[in-house]
């Protein structure tokens, strides 16, 4: 009798736990992309989302009231949601999506279908180029033209990723077909910029011509600012800057992509001049997208 107890008790528990979790089901689209929805299903013990753009899901458990948090972790480890309940249905409307603004509920899906417009690698040449992160300096993205795609390279792990044309000015990814590339040109027929996912701006960039003089003043000693035994040495060159890693003398030689922004691409090894914005002078360098290292005084 206990054991039938115990039983009844359990199914009871998940019934309710289930039933708790219902108004959670549903189709969110996200504020920015339009393209960019998640599904949220309830199940006995947990909510689960899938993305709709590439098939992936997140297993969100219950934490406290209408908030939820990931089992699984991102970059900036897991992730926390908050659901917003109407007060009419009683169902949730909205869900805070960490740092990816809120989402509104939608009654219907209906899956993105991109098509191709037809074109040449001659009419892909003028995208090319390096690209500048509007909201951070330190980032930057390269587009090339590789057969008859665009391919988008991110600088700082050197991930590539390649999109085709929807539009005179507009580009989705196959392998991610939310993953949409938007380009402005000037009166002149220029690009100028792109915009990433409908909200980042990238600012197209010029390769400068440094001077001896300049990349001479570059040089110096610079120790991590994490462990300070691991140190290195910039030495300008004929067309650009070499790293010496002091640690086991090995030299990776890099050119510059703007006047603070070097690069090795195919070692992708990037490399960023900070300045103190009060007197111009090197006060640190950032190798690799977030190591940094701090100027040795002498």
């Amino acid at each position: 009798m206990k054991l039938l107890l115990l039983i009844a008790c359990t199914l009871l528990s998940t019934v309710t736990l289930a039933q708790k979790l219902k108004p959670f089901d549903g189709y969110f689209q996200s504020p920015q992309n339009k393209d960019l929805v998640v599904r949220f299903t309830s199940t006995d013990s947990l909510l689960v989302a899938k993305l709709m753009w590439n098939n992936g899901e997140m297993h969100l458990v219950p934490d406290t009231g209408w908030s939820f948090v990931s089992k699984e972790t991102g970059d900036e480890g897991h992730i926390h949601l908050v659901f917003h309940k109407d007060p009419v249905t009683g169902v949730a409307d909205r869900v805070n999506v960490g740092g990816n603004g809120e989402w509104t509920r939608i009654k219907d899906y209906h899956p993105v279908e991109k098509k191709e417009m037809a074109h040449t690698p001659d009419q892909l040449k003028r995208f090319e180029g390096l690209y500048q992160f509007q909201e951070d300096p330190t980032r930057f993205v390269q587009l090339m033209v590789k057969g008859n795609e665009l391919v988008l390279k991110q600088h700082w792990d050197g991930r590539e990723i390649p999109f085709v044309p929807e539009t005179e000015l507009a580009f989705f990814s196959r392998q991610i077909p939310q993953f949409n590339l938007s380009f402005t040109k000037d009166p002149q027929g220029n690009i100028t910029e792109l915009l990433a996912f409908g909200r980042d701006r990238w600012i197209k960039t010029q390769n400068p011509t440094l001077s001896s003089a300049q990349l001479q003043s570059y040089e110096g000693q610079f120790q991590s600012a994490d462990d300070p035994d691991n140190q290195i040495q910039l030495v300008a060159t004929d067309k650009g800057l070499k790293v010496v890693q002091l640690w086991d003398k090995k030299e990776v030689p890099l050119l510059p992509l703007t006047d603070t922004y070097f690069n090795n691409e195919a070692l992708s090894f990037p490399l960023n001049i900070i300045k103190d914005p009060a007197t111009g002078t090197i006060k640190q360098v950032k190798v690799l997208g977030d190591q940094l290292f701090n100027k040795v005084s002498r």
